[in-house]
């Protein structure tokens, strides 16, 4: 992959999880837009309003009410918005959804239908040409549903008179199918010392990572172009996996964990054959069982798969019913014990048409229903 070259017709917008991540992942890119004569915008998902720990630090209080997250909330909009002066982008160019902090995987599993239509409005008005959003394989569960969000959006409701070129980068976690598709920013020391100076204008954020936070200034910023395939599945648990139209089939392999979560829950979102969003949430036995799929907006079984396995690894079969075929599907498997993800969320790609699959075996058809 070949990053490409901005010019004054070029439109680059940037989706920020949260006030700091402009300047982290990209602050060398902006840089090279402003000097090319590119326009620039940057949308904040979030304002960061859930960042306990810092806040707590600066302000002397443990107890967090709405009234101090929401001046929180303002404090690190500022810090943004100082931040985009060192690289140049100006106030006229920033927009703040003000999406819930720590909250957008809930979007996704609650339908996110209007959350998707504010995304495709602010991308439809302005109509970039390229499009930096973050890596559905970051760690950070933020970042990784907001990758998910925009790439429903740009599968479903952009217009295709719309050619945008859309760049993923990855702040958190050390993904092996992102490094195969990335290709590195040269930077130079001037740019360099600007990053810097952008990343210390978020004061909240140094002020208990600081060593932390100004090493993303030295690390050359890179970037994977969507859709480019990354190859065999190399990320986090899931080492495989199969999709036609009747079934979905998953190799899963586990490493023992000094802390384990309580239970491990495989999820998946895409889109339904009637045109809405489906949520669907699987939790994962220790030995050989069947599955149940649960809705996650209804609470009710929308069908039943097979786990073929034990505890450390297994072969998961699905009912793939549920989603439309022509659509992604997007799935991840979570056991976390702190905050980060073990992987991000992984894309499956609609099932070609007119393709002739070989059929599950008939212990795990018959496991194959849906209610």
């Amino acid at each position: 992959m070949y990053l490409p070259n901005l010019d004054a017709q070029a439109r680059v917008m940037m989706f920020a999880p949260h006030p700091d991540d402009e300047s982290l992942a990209a602050g060398v890119f902006l840089q090279r837009a402003v000097t090319s004569g590119a326009a620039v915008r940057i949308v904040y998902a979030t304002d960061g309003e859930r960042n306990g720990w810092p806040q707590r630090l600066l302000e002397r209080r443990m107890r967090l009410r709405e009234n101090d997250r929401r001046r929180w909330a303002r404090r690190r909009r500022a810090e943004a918005i100082a931040a985009l002066g060192v690289l140049r982008v100006g106030l006229a160019q920033v927009q703040f959804l003000s999406l819930p902090d720590q909250g957008l995987t809930n979007l996704l599993f609650d339908g996110c239908h209007e959350t998707l239509h504010r995304l495709a409005l602010a991308i439809g008005t302005w109509r970039p040409t390229h499009l930096l959003i973050p890596s559905a394989a970051d760690t950070h569960p933020d970042h990784s549903a907001l990758a998910v969000l925009l790439n429903m959006v740009c599968e479903d409701f952009l217009p295709r008179s719309l050619a945008v070129k859309r760049l993923e980068y990855l702040v958190h976690g050390a993904s092996g199918s992102f490094a195969q598709r990335a290709c590195d920013l040269p930077q130079s020391i001037s740019e360099v010392e600007a990053k810097r100076r952008a990343i210390s204008c978020h004061v909240t954020q140094v002020a208990l990572s600081r060593r932390r936070f100004l090493r993303y200034a030295k690390r050359p910023e890179r970037f994977a172009l969507s859709g480019e395939n990354s190859g065999p599945c190399v990320d986090g648990p899931i080492r495989s996996f199969q999709r036609n139209r009747s079934h979905l089939r998953l190799e899963v392999a586990f490493a023992l964990k000094p802390l384990h979560a309580e239970e491990t829950s495989l999820y998946l979102v895409g889109q339904d054959i009637s045109g809405g969003r489906r949520s669907l949430r699987v939790v994962l036995p220790a030995r050989t069982s069947k599955l149940d799929l649960i809705d996650c907006g209804t609470g009710e079984i929308a069908g039943v798969g097979r786990y073929l396995g034990d505890k450390f690894r297994a072969e998961i079969v699905l009912p793939a019913h549920p989603f439309a075929r022509d659509k992604s599907l997007y799935l991840k498997l979570d056991r976390r014990v702190w905050f980060f993800d073990e992987a991000g969320w992984r894309e499956i790609a609609p099932v070609p048409s007119r393709t002739a699959y070989p059929s599950p075996g008939p212990a795990a058809a018959r496991e194959l229903a849906v209610a």
